[in-house]
């Protein structure tokens, strides 16, 4: 993409950090954006949130050259345990936030901490003061590499594709040179939005598509392809996807490609302060503890609430799922995701409703929002249960038809059938059905005035 000649600016850049193993690539992609021209300066803040403050700022010095053009600061998370997600998110988007306010000609850049910024970054950066010019007060970027989901969320798609390929290159000799059906792939990707989501809502054709595997170098055989899958299976438990990654090019033409979405993940930019300052990740409590997808809810809220306009665009950052992460089906945060996502598509369908939609609508309809809710958490369930149900028949035809001779492949099948079994489905479904009965979502919509307006105290 071309550059847009773009007046200088300040980027502040706020990160969340869980383990400095996975931060430092991120704060190494930082370091070398100070080279570039139009950056009047950059400050980097960090919430140490399971990470000591000290192990943190040792790492940054050992990184960045501290200068006029470079600074950065550690904030503790307040106490001794590790705050939810939610809080942490609040507390870090209202520091930077505050910074933007106290400074003029400012931008701010939300990542999460198992990101890395490409080299495209120092085009589409140029970009903001032309999004802001235009009205736009957030930016919701995208990803490439990992999809930002749970690993269990792309189980299906993966294992079509270890299917498919090896179905494909079995019926071929191993000594052949490997084909590259990449035009193939990138026909899938522009058709398909969610090509790499097992649960998508917008399209489910995709599921039964494969998606091929391209050559890694020049002259690589069939056979060699075909041992770098049987290598690689294990990354579907981490949710790497090296046959399917994530893969978005940048936009050509942004001010035209962005549109209307609260969709929000991992990588914001902030064109206003005030959404960040007067704007809580607000958080609906079940059995004391946070649903997931709060950071959606901040951008229903500063949509509908404080009426600013929020855009999605193709700028991506890389995510790196796979460094310092141990395969593991975390049963507690497929049901909180399972709740949150219901929540949010909830209240997003709730104004989509209405021609002319308002914040004081939500405030008067509860009972509607939280039909809509159970709605969403049946469908999700019947999504699950319809998942588990093909993967477990995919593993019958790899174990029937693809059985290898490599160890870690046929650890990887029972590690799978474990995670997805039926034993796993009842203790995911008994509590989402349990505290959907309990849960007042008619309360939690009143209390969003309140949790909004106690944050900008």
């Amino acid at each position: 993409m071309q550059t847009y000649n773009c007046n200088s600016f300040s980027l502040i850049i706020g990160v969340i950090c869980g383990s400095t193993t996975q931060v430092e690539p991120l704060l190494n992609d930082i370091n070398n954006l100070i080279k570039l021209p139009y950056l009047i300066d950059i400050e980097v803040h960090i919430l140490a949130n399971g990470e000591k403050c000290k192990d943190i700022n040792s790492l940054l010095k050992s990184i960045f050259n501290v200068s006029e053009s470079l600074k950065f600061r550690v904030h503790e998370s307040g106490q001794n345990s590790i705050l939810p997600i939610g809080q942490a998110r609040s507390k870090l988007q209202k520091l930077v936030g505050t910074r933007m306010k106290n400074k003029e000609s400012s931008y701010a850049w939300i990542l999460d901490d198992d990101m890395r910024i490409p080299d495209r970054a120092s085009a589409y950066l140029t970009w903001l003061p032309a999004f802001k010019d235009k009205g736009v007060d957030v930016l919701v970027g995208n990803f490439n590499g990992s999809s930002p989901n749970p690993p269990a969320h792309g189980i299906r798609v993966q294992l079509n594709d270890v299917i498919h390929n090896l179905k494909w290159l079995n019926s071929l000799p191993d000594d052949t040179k490997l084909l590259n059906r990449e035009h193939e792939n990138k026909q899938f990707r522009l058709k398909y939005s969610d090509y790499y989501y097992d649960l998508s809502r917008k399209h489910r054709e995709h599921l039964e598509i494969p998606y091929w595997i391209v050559p890694e170098y020049e002259g690589e055989t069939v056979g060699n392809a075909k041992q770098r899958i049987i290598k690689n299976v294990g990354k579907i438990l981490t949710g790497e996807p090296f046959l399917r990654p994530l893969d978005v090019s940048v936009s050509e033409n942004p001010l035209e490609d962005s549109e209307p979405s609260c969709n929000r993940g991992g990588n914001t930019f902030i064109l206003t302060a005030e959404a960040l300052t007067n704007t809580p990740n607000a958080i609906m409590l079940t059995n004391g503890e946070e649903n997931r997808r709060s950071d959606m809810i901040w951008a229903v809220i500063n949509k509908y609430y404080h009426n600013f306009t929020i855009h999605s665009i193709s700028f991506p950052v890389y995510h790196h799922r796979y460094v310092n992460v141990s395969p593991s089906f975390s049963l507690s945060k497929t049901i909180s995701e399972i709740r949150g996502s219901a929540l949010y598509a909830a209240m997003l369908s709730f104004f989509q409703s209405h021609q002319k939609p308002s914040w004081e609508q939500l405030k008067n309809n509860g009972s509607n929002v939280s039909k809509l809710y159970f709605r969403y958490i049946n469908n999700r369930l019947k999504l699950y249960k319809d998942n588990f149900k093909e993967i477990n028949l995919q593993l019958d035809i790899i174990e029937s038809e693809y059985i290898s001779d490599e160890k870690g492949f046929n650890n990887v099948i029972n590690s799978l059938r474990d995670w997805i079994s039926e034993e796993n489905f009842e203790k995911i479904k008994a509590p989402v059905i349990e505290s959907s009965n309990s849960i007042d979502i008619v309360e939690f919509v009143k209390s969003l005035d309140y949790q909004i307006e106690s944050f900008n105290e």
